[in-house]
């Protein structure tokens, strides 16, 4: 995969030297006044959004644009991982943009586009109140911060239980729990920030060597998706999720679904999703607009009530319903990814892990 996402990098690269007359035309000044750049937004009349989320919420959060900012039309495309760069990189390589704007949930993809120049540099005006971990330069930002969760169906798992869960990540191997979990074998970053604790080097003392293993040999459900792993515990097929996010959570208990969530300790934190505009987007001033809207208190707010996710502009208090529940927890300590050694470790972590839980 990663030899093929350079070919495609080197190809779409030829491409956009092919048409700088294009590039060049989207490196005209553009107004850092708001005013100004809503009027120009407003002349290009729409933006296509490339995002790995759900679809149902994303487009929650592009009306919240559109109600901010009428005469600019969203357009959401869902296109989850690492198919979206696959699909973004195959079509500037063709000479045929659609993208304003790409929000990536595949990490070492977007650092890609950004070490390629495939996307453009914007500094939003909320720029200095972002977290650097956050940030790749002004070139891609993380809005919101992803906690990884067991997900639970309340009619199925004791307050008991759940607090044993919710105790540590190691107690999914107590004999009461034996078949009654769903597991994915997705691969993405979500999927991949718990294993990334277990596998961790540094963690060695607290996860045996074999955790994984133990993991698989609980005998839990196996989907091959995401979202379907959580509707079976709506459904009450399965009595929880290990593991999910709680915006895939918090939606669905928006929804009217019976389901409650843990934070184990230490909860994964990170940024999964990154968004960015492409250097040849057909709408430049639009996407620069939604940029800055996305990094606003604003955005921070859409962020919170159609993607029920914790933002990461600074000073933002949480005003997601949910915690205000007599039941919710907040994560008490978080275990920060390591992306330096993500690359190098995914492919391998990721095998491993969909090996242990088919056996």
């Amino acid at each position: 995969m990663r030899t093929e996402i350079r070919t495609l990098a080197s190809m779409a690269i030829a491409a956009l030297l092919s048409v700088a007359t294009t590039l060049q035309a989207q490196e005209m000044p553009v107004p850092a006044d708001e005013a100004a750049l809503y009027e120009m937004a407003k002349s290009e009349g729409s933006l296509v959004w490339y995002s790995g989320g759900a679809l149902d919420t994303t487009k929650a959060m592009a009306t919240a644009f559109q109600k901010k900012y009428p005469g600019i039309k969203v357009e959401v495309m869902r296109l989850p991982g690492a198919s979206q760069y696959q699909r973004f990189m195959e079509e500037v390589a063709a000479g045929h943009d659609i993208a304003d704007i790409l929000w990536l949930s595949d990490h070492p993809s977007m650092v890609a586009l950004v070490d390629d120049g495939m996307v453009a540099e914007w500094k939003i005006p909320t720029y200095d109140r972002f977290d650097p971990r956050y940030l790749m330069g002004q070139s891609a930002y993380a809005f919101n911060r992803v906690d990884s969760v067991i997900i639970y169906n309340e009619n199925l798992v004791s307050e008991e239980e759940a607090a044993l869960l919710r105790a540590d990540w190691r107690n999914v191997l107590d004999p009461r729990f034996a078949s009654r979990f769903a597991v994915t074998s997705a691969k993405c970053g979500a999927c991949y920030a718990p294993i990334s604790l277990f596998l961790d080097p540094a963690q060695t003392k607290t996860y045996p060597e074999d955790f994984l293993e133990q993991v698989g040999a609980q005998k839990p459900a196996v989907y091959g998706d995401f979202i379907a792993m959580v509707d079976r515990v709506v459904a009450g097929e399965k009595d929880f999720a290990y593991w999910s996010f709680e915006s895939i959570a918090a939606t669905r208990r928006a929804q009217g679904a019976p389901v409650r969530w843990v934070y184990p300790q230490p909860t994964p934190a990170f940024p999964s999703t990154w968004m960015a505009i492409s250097a040849t987007a057909p709408h430049p001033a639009a996407a620069r607009l939604f940029l800055n809207w996305m990094g606003s208190e604003d955005g921070a707010l859409s962020l919170q009530r159609d993607y029920y996710s914790k933002p990461t502009l600074q000073g933002v208090e949480d005003s997601r319903s949910f915690v205000s529940e007599d039941w919710y927890e907040p994560p008490a300590e978080l275990y920060e990814v390591d992306f330096e050694n993500w690359p190098e470790r995914y492919e391998t972590d990721m095998a491993r892990w969909v090996k242990a839980i088919q056996q």
